[in-house]
């Protein structure tokens, strides 16, 4: 026996359209007069002198991420805390620091507490992610800084860099 089933029209149920609460976020932006509105970077002295406070004196490793302005002004900093020999740095929190600050370049900088002023492949590796995501995002990497207790180098003067 083939019998097909229909429904009927007392079988049929009435659905109401479905809605949904959906948080919505907005960003805005106010301009704070700080002490930090007055620091141009020029040079990698200039960020060494701003970012030993914060990373030459520590045991550990730790990063600055610089945000600047289009006329290299510092409008904002982060410090990320690390252990002993390394910092992890994720571009997305990263980004999502410098897009909040409305940054048109960024720096980065970090210790190394041991002393060795030679930049490890990890650093480099960071360095190139950053540089990539900076230029589609239109916020590029300028420099990234070295700090140790005696000297800062900077992998920008390196001729890596430039392979990027």
């Amino acid at each position: 026996m083939n019998t097909t089933q229909t429904d009927s029209p007392t079988d049929r149920k009435t659905t109401k359209p479905k809605t949904y609460t959906v948080q919505k976020f907005r960003l805005s932006y106010v301009k704070e007069t700080t002490r930090l509105n007055r620091i141009r970077i020029i040079n990698r002295n200039d960020v060494a002198d701003f970012c030993k406070q914060y990373l030459s004196p520590l045991p550990i490793e730790n990063v600055c991420i610089i945000a600047l302005d289009t006329g290299n002004n510092i409008i904002g900093y982060e410090a990320l805390e690390g252990a002993t020999n390394q910092c992890a740095i994720y571009p997305t929190n990263v980004f999502r620091f410098l897009l909040s600050a409305a940054a048109t370049s960024f720096i980065i900088s970090h210790n190394h507490p041991g002393g060795s002023s030679r930049p490890s492949e990890a650093d480099w590796n960071i360095t190139e992610r950053l540089q990539s995501i900076g230029k589609m995002l239109e916020i590029p990497l300028l420099d990234h800084i070295l700090i140790t207790e005696n000297d800062c180098i900077s992998l920008r003067e390196n001729s890596r860099w430039n392979q990027n």
